[in-house]
C-alpha cells in the first residue's frame, strides 16, 4: 500500500497549476464541498464574487476564514465535507458532513450529518474538490473515523473553512498512521496554497450557479494538495522505492542532509 500526492513545487497559481478535472465521483473519495449560502443564492443577500484570486500580495490567504469571522470578509461559501460511498448511473450516494452558522454573535455553528443522493445536482453547489481517496476495502474504516472526528471537532469549531480544512489534515494523518504509511510531506501542507486553490476554483465556477446558466452536474476537480492511498503491485512498489531512494540520494548530495519528499 502506498500514498501519493502532488504538492506544488512553488506558490500555487492557476497559471502554473491548472485544474485537474475529474469525469465523475469516485467511491472512497473525500471532497471539500463548496456551496453558495442560501440567502445569496436566492438573491436576498447581495454579494459580488471576485472573478479570480486577488492578485495583491497582501491578500490574506492564511487568515481568510479568520477575516470572514471578524467581518473583514463576508462569508462567501459553505465549506462542507462529502464522502462518496456508492456509484450508480444516476450519480450515486454519499454522506455530507457540514457546519452551519446559527446567526448568533459571536458566531456559533451547528453540526449535521446528511446521507444524500446525486450530490452533483444540488442547486447551491459550486463544485467538489477531491482531497483524499482510499481503496474500497478501506471505505468502512474511513467512514467510521469521519463519523467520530467531524462531530467531535465541530464542538469547538468557529469557522467552517478551518473546520473542513483541518478535517482533511487530520484524516490524512490518521490514514497514514493506520495504514502504516510514511507521509513525508505531511508537515509541508500549506494552508495558504490550499486556500488559493479552493478560492480559484470557487470563484471561477460560482457565476454559473448564480446565473442558473449551467443545469448539468457541477464540476469535480482533484486537489494539487490531495492524497491518495493505493494498493501497489509489486513492480509499482519497487519502482516507488527506487524513485524515493534516488530523490533522497540527490538531496543528500546537494544539501548534505535528507528531507524526504517521497512515500513508502
Amino acid at each position: 500500500m502506498g500514498l501519493r500526492n502532488k504538492v506544488p513545487a512553488g506558490p500555487y497559481s492557476p497559471e502554473t497549476h491548472p485544474q485537474v478535472r475529474m469525469p465523475s465521483l469516485q467511491v472512497g473519495s473525500l471532497y471539500i464541498m463548496i456551496s453558495v449560502p442560501l440567502p445569496v443564492y436566492l438573491g436576498r443577500q447581495k454579494h459580488s464574487y471576485p472573478t479570480a484570486i486577488p492578485s495583491s500580495p497582501g491578500f490574506p490567504h492564511s487568515t481568510y476564514e479568520l477575516d470572514v469571522t471578524s467581518g473583514a470578509y463576508p462569508e462567501e461559501f459553505h465549506w462542507d465535507l462529502y464522502l462518496h460511498t456508492s456509484s450508480t448511473p444516476d450519480g450515486g450516494s454519499g454522506i455530507i458532513y457540514r457546519l452551519r452558522n446559527t446567526g448568533n454573535r459571536p458566531p456559533t455553528y451547528e453540526y449535521d450529518r446528511i446521507p444524500t443522493f446525486r450530490v452533483l445536482t444540488h442547486a447551491q453547489l459550486v463544485g467538489l474538490v477531491r482531497v483524499v481517496s482510499v481503496p474500497r476495502s478501506v471505505v468502512s474504516h474511513l467512514t467510521r473515523y469521519l463519523e467520530w472526528m467531524t462531530e467531535d471537532t465541530a464542538k469547538i469549531a468557529q469557522r467552517s473553512f478551518v473546520w473542513a480544512t483541518m478535517a482533511y489534515y487530520r484524516t490524512r494523518l490518521h490514514l497514514a498512521k493506520a495504514m502504516g504509511i510514511r507521509d513525508h510531506t505531511f508537515n509541508q501542507f500549506d494552508i495558504s496554497r490550499f486556500t488559493s486553490e479552493l478560492l480559484s476554483f470557487a470563484y471561477g465556477e460560482v457565476p454559473g450557479v448564480l446565473l442558473g446558466a449551467e443545469t448539468g452536474p457541477r464540476p469535480v476537480v482533484d486537489s494539487w494538495m490531495g492524497a491518495a492511498i493505493d494498493f501497489l503491485e509489486d513492480d509499482d512498489a519497487l519502482a516507488t522505492r527506487r524513485k524515493r531512494d534516488e530523490l533522497m540520494r540527490l538531496q543528500k548530495e546537494r544539501f548534505g542532509a535528507v528531507s524526504a519528499c517521497w512515500y513508502q
